[in-house]
C-alpha cells in the first residue's frame, strides 16, 4: 500500500511546522514570539493549530485558532468558538494527548513530538503532532504552535502492515495494546 502524494504532506507536516519554529528561535530567541507566526491558511488544508493558555489559571486553555484541515479532522467548525476551552472542542480520544503535550512543550521551552494510536472497533487513527511553545508579552501567559493529523486504518490494513498479526483485530495484532499510546519522540 503506497501512500499518496496528500498523506506524504500530511505525515510532514509535523516536521515542517517544527522546522519553521526552530528557525524563528535562531531569529528571535527562544521560545520565538507568537507575533511571528501566522494562521493563514490560503489552500485551506493546513493541520496546524494554536493555543493560549494562561499559566496562572488551571486549565484556563483555548484555541485562538485553527487551520481547515484540522478542523475538518477532527470534526470541528471552522473557527474556533471564543469562550469554550481547549478541552471542550477536542474529541475525548485526544485530550489526553493536548493536554500533554501542551505541558511538556511549556515546560521543555522547545518542540515535543507524538506519535502513536487510538484503537476503535474497526481498526485504528495513527496520530502524529507536534506542540511548540510561544513566546507572549505577558509572563503568565503562553502560546502553543503545533501540528496534529491522523489516519484511519482497518483491521485488515494494520494486519497487512504487521506480519505477525493474527486475524487483524486491534487485540490480537497488538496484545495488551491500551486504547491509546502516546509516544514522545
Amino acid at each position: 500500500m503506497w501512500a499518496s502524494a496528500e498523506e506524504t504532506l500530511e505525515a510532514r507536516d509535523s516536521e515542517i511546522a517544527i522546522s519553521f519554529w526552530e528557525e524563528k528561535a535562531e531569529q528571535f530567541g527562544r521560545p520565538p514570539p507568537i507575533a511571528e507566526f501566522s494562521m493563514a491558511d490560503p489552500l485551506g488544508h493546513s493541520f496546524r493549530f494554536m493555543i493560549h493558555a494562561d499559566l496562572s489559571a488551571n486549565g484556563d486553555w483555548f484555541f485562538l485558532a485553527f487551520g481547515r484541515g484540522f478542523a475538518k479532522l477532527l470534526g470541528l467548525a471552522e473557527r474556533p468558538r471564543m469562550g469554550k476551552s481547549m478541552i471542550e472542542h477536542l474529541p475525548h480520544r485526544y485530550r489526553f494527548l493536548f493536554l500533554q503535550g501542551c505541558g511538556e512543550a511549556i515546560a521543555a521551552g522547545a518542540p515535543v513530538r507524538f506519535d502513536g494510536e487510538v484503537a476503535g472497533l474497526e481498526g485504528a487513527e495513527l496520530y502524529r503532532s507536534c506542540f511548540m511553545p510561544l513566546k507572549m508579552t505577558m509572563g503568565s501567559m503562553q502560546a502553543i504552535y503545533g501540528s496534529f493529523n491522523f489516519r484511519f486504518r482497518t483491521d485488515a490494513e494494520l494486519a497487512e502492515r504487521s506480519p505477525s498479526a493474527g486475524s487483524g483485530a486491534i487485540g490480537s495484532a497488538f496484545p495488551g495494546l491500551p486504547l491509546s499510546v502516546a509516544k514522545a519522540n
